[in-house]
């Protein structure tokens, strides 16, 4: 399997979760985990993601490595 078609298939089963993390700390994380509804967690689209970060309510902090699975927002007002 290529590595590009490896990638699109596994983005295919990730999603978009809004949770909280360390400390109550809004996030949304990318994550092949599904979401936990008895702990509030939904899933959000990308359009949802882009217009959040383009607004600023969340900063992309996906460098830290903190999520493993992916990619890693943050909602700025809990930075």
């Amino acid at each position: 399997m290529s590595k590009d078609l490896h990638k699109k298939l596994n983005m295919a089963t990730k999603k978009l979760v809004l949770t909280t993390i360390s400390q109550g700390k809004i996030a949304v994380v990318e994550s092949a985990e599904r979401a936990d509804d008895k702990r509030g967690e939904r899933y959000i689209s990308e359009d949802c993601l882009a217009v959040n970060l383009k607004n600023g309510a969340f900063t992309d902090i996906t460098a830290t490595g903190a999520n493993p699975e992916g990619r890693l927002y943050m909602f700025t007002e809990d930075m």
